[in-house]
């Protein structure tokens, strides 16, 4: 389908119908991980507002007020 139809620009935005946007290739995100890899864990709240701390930047507020049929 994409073969078939007909380029719409020449400028200097010009690229091939058939290429990713991000030149990767077919079916290889940019973020890829290597085979066996897995995704690393979050951090904590505890841990951002920690660092958040050290850095001096701010917060949000944190909400104690009790929900209800607490």
């Amino acid at each position: 389908m994409i073969d078939d139809r007909e380029k719409i620009s020449t400028g200097p935005n010009d690229s091939p119908l058939n290429e990713t946007i991000a030149g990767t290739g077919p079916g290889i995100p940019d973020e890829a991980l290597a085979p066996g890899e897995e995704l690393p864990d979050a951090p904590s709240d505890e841990e951002v507002e920690r660092i958040a701390e050290k850095i001096g930047a701010p917060t949000a507020e944190r909400d104690t007020l009790p929900l209800e049929g607490e």
